[in-house]
């Protein structure tokens, strides 16, 4: 179980191929190197070696192999990863631990009643003469293909309240139902026996789109409403479950991914038939978020596959101020954004069925954000009121603030000072008092290494790459972190590492740091050895001196001499 199964996933998963669906990576060498997922950044530090099939990030020191990155990215436990490495490579685990059983078979079972829903309405939807006949009709009339409607896997869940119940209660239990929020207990009892009364379906006369993630797994639902009904609202969403987070999920990104990368950017519409008929009408760009407004979380994934986000989002004030929120939160995140304006089409759906070429139009023609915005907030407030003035300004100064050019930023400001007829000292005034928020990324996971980590890093790793562990005997297992100290161990003892694998990364990441800055490894070991003796020693000389103040402040005569003694000394090696 430990070696074979692992050894076969990575055989079969060559690393470049799995990182290349979740980072863009250019050519460098003999590696590969692109912007790290795992904390914000603008210069590319994150290099892949296809030869060690290994990855390293320079900026915030994580690194590993293929299941290192499927557990950072997806944020499992080895368990996890290697069952979505195992399924990638089509390899057949051995009988797993009782553990592993523990923690893996919940999920499991969620996502087999997910496929089984999704099979099930799928087969209402064309073999059900009664019931799914009608829902059928409707998704013609709206313009999809047979095609795509199989694509899509779109089904109809019946007017029933125990229509999908009565069928999956022949394969799975009630309470794993109920868990993958496919059914729900009710919590009026009945009044002959007292006892809850039996469970019924959530989703009822409704088309459903399955919600599918990055690895092609049903996840959840999304019900839309064939007949209007009293108190029901339009769409009703799947809850959030163990295999389902609305906040994290982004519906099409499954099947756009690869079209979003290969043309680094990605084209965000509300609902979920915005995407299918963009699709549909070849614009394979297309995603939406999940029956929720946009979320950090994600574009966060958004953010493994493009910098570049094009919004075509309704045109009602509704979808006016989505667009807004979705803006400032894209911005934050670090993404270059770009608004397409659909005119007086309601929806990227009602433009492409006026016309293809005019939604290819508004695509390709999408202006800078600000643009749409300038337009859009100078038409709904009076630029010759005082009140107008403020309000104006104070909903695009902060757009403005947010532009990195200072060419680009001074352009705008002077067509705010014009349009609201100020002087541009006034408007610059506001935006130089502006802050802007913490990039998302960083917020989610921001870790950067400090120089005293670079520096024992690249000692370890170069001392093993030069076979030379001459220059570590000057260092104690204390001055190393804990996953480093049994490796200083073995080198200074002149042993093979016990820990193979950190030991070849430290390895890997030395050798692509000396060549990325084309340095000497030779010299560099000496320079690096003595940079870290050095900064080991103004650290002890930093504690040394909060010691003396406490010493002193204690009238510790006795403790002063030492501690001074000890200072000098560390002073007159700092010297040498």
């Amino acid at each position: 179980m430990l070696d074979s199964p692992v050894q076969e996933i990575k055989d079969k998963i060559p690393i470049l191929d799995l990182i290349q669906d979740f980072v863009q990576l250019k050519k460098a060498g003999t590696n590969y190197k692109g912007l790290c997922p795992f904390h914000s950044e603008k210069t590319p530090s994150f290099m892949v070696s296809p030869a060690k099939q290994m990855w390293h990030c320079f900026g915030c020191g994580l690194g590993g192999d293929v299941f290192e990155f499927i557990k950072q990215i997806e944020n499992v436990e080895f368990a996890d990863a290697l069952k979505i490495l195992a399924d990638r490579a089509g390899v057949e685990l051995r009988r797993p631990t009782s553990q592993q059983i523990q923690v893996d078979r919940k999920k499991d079972v969620l996502y087999e009643i997910n496929a089984a829903a999704a099979k099930y309405f799928a087969k209402v939807l064309w073999e059900s003469h009664e019931a799914g006949a009608e829902a059928l009709e409707y998704l013609r009339g709206r313009g999809l293909s047979d095609q795509t409607i199989k694509n899509w896997q779109l089904g109809y869940a019946p007017n029933d309240y125990h229509y999908l119940e009565n069928h999956l209660a022949k394969s799975f239990d009630k309470k794993d139902i109920e868990l993958a929020g496919l059914i729900i207990k009710s919590d009026r009892p009945q009044p002959s026996t007292l006892t809850p009364q039996p469970y019924f379906d959530r989703f009822h006369d409704r088309i459903m789109f399955p919600i599918i993630n990055l690895h092609g797994q049903v996840v959840g639902f999304t019900g839309r409403l064939l007949h209007d009904q009293p108190n029901a609202g339009k769409y009703v969403n799947s809850p959030e479950t163990p295999i389902y987070n609305k906040s994290r999920e982004i519906y099409g990104l499954y099947q756009a991914k690869n079209a979003i990368r290969k043309e680094n950017r990605a084209l965000l519409v509300e609902g979920n038939m915005d995407v299918i008929t963009c699709h549909q009408a070849g614009f394979i760009l297309a995603v939406a978020t999940s029956g929720t407004a946009l979320s950090e979380p994600q574009l966060i994934v958004l953010k493994r596959f493009t910098d570049n986000l094009l919004f075509a989002f309704d045109s009602d004030s509704a979808g006016e101020s989505a667009t807004r929120r979705a803006l400032e939160l894209a911005l934050n995140a670090g993404f270059n954004v770009k608004i397409a304006a659909l005119g007086t089409a309601k929806d990227p759906d009602d433009l492409i069925h006026r016309g293809i070429g005019l939604f290819a139009k508004a695509v390709e023609g999408a202006g800078n954000f600000l643009d749409f915005f300038f337009d859009q907030t100078f038409a709904q407030h009076q630029a010759e009121t005082v009140e107008g003035k403020r309000e104006i300004t104070k909903q695009l100064a902060p757009l403005i603030f947010r532009i990195a050019d200072p060419i680009t930023k001074a352009h705008y400001v002077r067509k705010l000072a014009v349009g609201i007829n100020v002087a541009e000292s006034a408007v610059w005034d506001i935006i130089n008092k502006l802050s802007v928020p913490k990039s998302i990324r960083a917020a989610a996971k921001e870790r950067r290494r400090d120089r005293r980590e670079i520096l024992e890093d690249r000692l370890l790793g170069l001392s093993i790459n030069l076979a030379d562990a001459s220059f570590l005997a000057q260092f104690l297992p204390t001055d190393f972190r804990d996953e480093n100290r049994p490796l200083f161990a073995d080198l200074l003892a002149l042993r093979r590492p016990a820990d193979q694998f950190r030991a070849e990364l430290l390895s890997f990441s030395a050798d692509v740091d000396m060549k990325e800055q084309q340095l000497d490894p030779q010299p560099e070991l000496a320079k690096t050895a003595s940079e870290f003796q050095k900064l080991l020693t103004r650290q002890r000389m930093l504690e040394l001196g909060s010691q003396l103040a406490l010493a002193e402040q204690a009238q510790n005569k006795a403790a002063v001499e030492q501690l001074s003694q000890e200072y000098a000394e560390l002073a007159k090696k700092i010297s040498n």
